[in-house]
């Protein structure tokens, strides 16, 4: 892994691509948005790739990123693992910098490539759900209906072995769908329409097949 230390730290240097991943990176819409958000910022520190694996078992499974290739060169990158009791374990994986890197620096670029982790997760979990016929998903039916039976994020993301982050983007966007302006009145507006009875932990599987067998079964 490339440790390099700079003795004194890049100052007064403008980086407008790190300062757009820093406001949108954790409400990028899709993965290529935030591989493209993420490669700029890179880009502004003298680093020409980079890619995320999500932890599988005892290895890792590719996950997003755009320079696949570094999974074969992981002992010449800058690595970096993030912790499973935050979050999904994942490791990013970031090309070897042009020049050597501060201190200061690769403690922001560490915390960067958390949050792309975080995201590009966040991303896979929401893309692996079905639709039902009131127009929310599974997910969004089963996050609200914990909300009302009174589970805070973090233990509706204990319980379900989604993310956080997850779990925040599926109540926001229920809250959307159902054209509501709070949490609250969403969840009320689903309850009292009966679209929130789906509240077993395995509607939230990330198995494809077990979901739609559940959205057939609960419309």
């Amino acid at each position: 892994m490339n440790r390099t230390l700079r003795t004194q730290p890049l100052r007064g240097k403008a980086f407008p691509a790190t300062a757009r991943l820093r406001a949108e990176i954790l409400i990028a819409p899709d993965a290529e948005s935030l591989v493209s958000l993420f490669a700029n910022a890179l880009h502004e520190h003298g680093i020409g790739g980079h890619f995320c694996l999500r932890k599988n078992g005892g290895g890792y499974a590719p996950l997003v990123g755009d320079a696949p290739e570094l999974i074969g060169r992981a002992a010449e990158c800058i690595v970096i693992d993030t912790d499973e009791s935050f979050m999904a374990g994942t490791r990013v994986l970031l090309a070897p910098p042009r020049e050597p890197l501060g201190r200061e620096q690769l403690t922001r670029l560490r915390g960067y490539a958390e949050l792309f982790a975080a995201r590009a997760i966040a991303l896979q979990e929401l893309a692996d759900d079905v639709a039902t016929d009131c127009g929310l998903t599974l997910r969004e039916r089963y996050v609200l209906g914990r909300r009302l039976a009174g589970l805070a994020t973090i233990d509706i993301a204990a319980e379900s072995k989604l993310t956080i982050a997850t779990i925040g983007t599926i109540t926001d966007n229920a809250v959307d769908k159902l054209g509501c302006s709070s949490v609250a009145e969403a969840i009320a507006f689903a309850a009292r329409l009966g679209w929130l009875a789906v509240t077993s932990l395995e509607n939230c599987s990330s198995s494809s097949e077990k979901l739609t067998y559940k959205a057939t079964q609960n419309g």
